[in-house]
């Protein structure tokens, strides 16, 4: 009973939050032209199937396939939701699928390649005999020039994987990705980060990487990349999910 209960005080926390931040998105929203408040966004949404499920390098599907889906929706403003979801399989019997609705707000710096990105994500495990809810903040500064592009980000939580997992600690994750579109379509990319924890827990922080290249043509992307780790604690993973991985990954969106 006392777990439900953290539970449900966990997703009142996440309601709140996604409230507090539509009220400061509307008002942003609010300040935009007349034919931007008389659009009504846009819908889209996107298919993946992938040899694998990686988060920050670490498998979340136990080495197995994945199908991930999201469906979003967008307002000119630069406000947008949507959901995302995904088969899991770790952290106990149940924990099958994972779906996480977000929000968020992105704006362009006026004309100088910039754009910032601020949201809110929310982790949810549905079937997990284990309370591993939990959200983060993130915020990204994204940077494209020619066919150059750099996205540093970060992603802060305060309930790292929830109450049943490390209960109350705190963790941010920075990282960068770098972009280069080489032809048409082709862009081959890196990203390297680092996960990182309080409450006196800095002998859990270990650095993750992934590099690869992506093709798109029309409504398909097709990835290749190989993701990777360093300082794994096995409290964390087992060591089998964070030695390294090339994961092949087909992508529809519409």
């Amino acid at each position: 009973m006392e777990a439900k209960l953290r539970q449900r005080a966990g997703f009142l926390h996440g309601v709140i939050a996604i409230i507090l931040f539509s009220g400061f998105a509307a008002k942003s929203l609010a300040q935009e032209s007349q034919s931007e408040k008389d659009t009504l966004g846009t819908f889209a949404g996107s298919l993946l199937m992938a040899s694998d499920y990686m988060f920050r390098s670490i498998s979340n599907s136990n080495g197995r396939p994945q199908v991930q889906g999201d469906f979003n929706w967008s307002h000119d403003g630069g406000l947008y939701l949507g959901v995302w979801a995904s088969n899991t399989d770790f952290g106990g019997n149940g924990n099958s699928m994972e779906i996480d609705p977000y929000i968020g707000f992105t704006k362009d710096i006026g004309d100088s390649g910039f754009n910032f990105d601020i949201g809110y994500w929310s982790y949810n495990y549905p079937g997990s005999e284990f309370s591993l809810d939990y959200a983060e903040v993130y915020t990204y500064l994204n940077y494209s020039k020619d066919k150059f592009s750099a996205s540093p980000s970060v992603w802060w939580t305060d309930n790292y994987f929830g109450d049943d997992f490390l209960d109350g600690v705190s963790a941010l994750a920075y990282e960068i990705t770098l972009g280069y579109e080489v032809c048409p379509g082709l862009t081959p990319s890196l990203r390297v980060g680092e996960q990182t924890f309080g409450s006196g827990n800095d002998n859990l922080d270990f650095t993750y990487w992934d590099i690869g290249v992506d093709y798109v043509v029309d409504d398909w992307s097709f990835g290749l990349r190989w993701y990777d780790t360093d300082g794994v604690d096995p409290f964390l993973a087992n060591p089998k999910l964070t030695d390294g991985d090339v994961v092949i990954g087909v992508t529809r969106s519409f």
